[in-house]
């Protein structure tokens, strides 16, 4: 895997995950409300694991600039996620 090929995989785990998160907070807004189970903690803490073997294995085949990108998107979205439920959900 060459620089380009890691560069979109890693921006499509991202977009991926940011879609995912989105659609679970705007749920409240789509004939779907279900869909709020996508903004839980649990998927946060699959967030949180999932990009974590992420990084491990960018890590382990010496990539560190996808593994720093990841990282920090990783914590971003987990920390806005724990603010919106510590700040009191709508859930």
């Amino acid at each position: 895997m060459d620089a380009t090929d890691m560069g979109r995989l890693v921006g499509a785990w991202m977009l991926g995950w940011s879609v995912l998160l989105v659609i679970g907070y705007v749920a409240e807004l789509t004939p779907w409300p279900g869909l709020r189970v996508l903004r839980s903690p649990a998927a946060t803490k699959l967030l949180v694991m999932s990009s974590t073997a992420v990084v491990g294995g960018f890590s382990l085949a010496g990539t560190t600039q996808y593994c720093a990108l990841v990282a920090t998107w990783a914590v971003l979205f987990s920390s806005l996620n724990w603010l919106f439920h510590y700040f009191g959900s709508v859930e």
